[in-house]
């Protein structure tokens, strides 16, 4: 099934817009950067999810959300700013 959300196409857009998508200096909103990281399941926000398990477990209904390399939350934002779990598909200008 394709993807017709608005809010996605438009962080595709914007990810793609972006000038580099640098590993070593990821924003600090991405999975890599100094708060996003945090959200992964290895980071200290994470670990709370992890430790309390179902839905908010990794692969829970709410904690799959903020998985960076998926389509949920984490995902979009990931997407938007051009991340290294879910970097913009569209080539760079």
């Amino acid at each position: 099934m394709a993807d017709k959300n608005p809010i996605h196409d438009t962080a595709e857009q914007a990810g793609a817009a972006k000038q580099s998508s640098d590993p070593q200096n990821p924003s600090v909103i991405s999975s890599g950067g100094a708060v996003g990281k945090q959200f992964n399941p290895d980071g200290s926000i994470g670990q709370i999810g992890e430790a309390i398990g179902g839905p908010f477990s990794k692969d829970g209904a709410i904690g799959s959300q903020f998985d960076a390399s998926k389509g949920g939350i984490a995902g979009t934002v990931e997407k938007l700013v051009d991340g290294p779990s879910n970097p913009s598909k569209n080539p760079k200008q």
